[in-house]
């Protein structure tokens, strides 16, 4: 049985993956690199020290910068229209949840969540895709990681929960993608509930 759910943040919940490259295109363009967004795209979910370390030798002066960037046209992400009420009914039916991201703690502070828990980059000595930040949300939940399904829209967030024995859900929002890593595939966050449904009348069934 499911009895806790870790979401990502950035991409997941919260469409922002546009706004996450145009920070990060703005940041290296200050240290004079050219990073096509292409490029950038597939490393966002990543810490933003082990993203920027992969093209300049100053990785935190860097990430200030997109974070700096970032938090000042935050008005341009919201959270994807679903997910109100998906935590909403996660809640009412006693499922902890917990974000892990791997944004810094003071940005997080900025939006209205409505989770148990936020484990950020702050929180940890590794981000994803080491399995740290998982473990830790899992001792806030007191469950086992069989009791875990983990919902992300890349592979550093689904590498860690296959290594845990978690189940991991790939969260498309109109992407034609796969992972490997990947138990389920869910069109978008609203779907999470019916999911867990789907799961545990599987499970049951034997």
């Amino acid at each position: 049985m499911i009895k806790g759910v870790i979401f990502d943040l950035d991409g997941t919940i919260l469409d922002s993956v546009d706004l996450r490259v145009k920070a990060w295109r703005y940041a290296f363009q200050m240290v004079d690199i050219s990073v096509p967004g292409d490029e950038i795209r597939p490393l966002i979910g990543l810490p933003g020290e082990n993203l920027a370390g992969r093209y300049y030798k100053y990785p935190d002066e860097v990430e200030k910068m997109e974070e700096q960037f970032f938090k000042s046209h935050l008005s341009e992400a919201s959270f994807y229209s679903d997910v109100g009420d998906t935590f909403t009914s996660l809640s009412s039916r006693d499922i902890n949840t917990v974000i892990v991201t791997s944004s810094r703690k003071d940005l997080t502070k900025r939006l209205d969540i409505p989770v148990n828990r936020i484990v950020t980059i702050d929180d940890v000595t590794n981000g994803k895709p080491d399995t740290e930040p998982y473990l830790k949300a899992l001792a806030y939940m007191k469950i086992e990681p069989s009791e875990l399904m983990v919902v992300g829209d890349s592979e550093s967030d689904l590498m860690p929960a296959k290594k845990l024995g978690a189940l991991s859900v790939m969260v498309l929002h109109g992407r034609d993608v796969e992972s490997k890593y990947a138990d389920y595939y869910v069109d978008e966050i609203g779907d999470v509930v019916q999911l867990i449904d789907k799961v545990t009348a599987v499970k049951y069934s034997f």
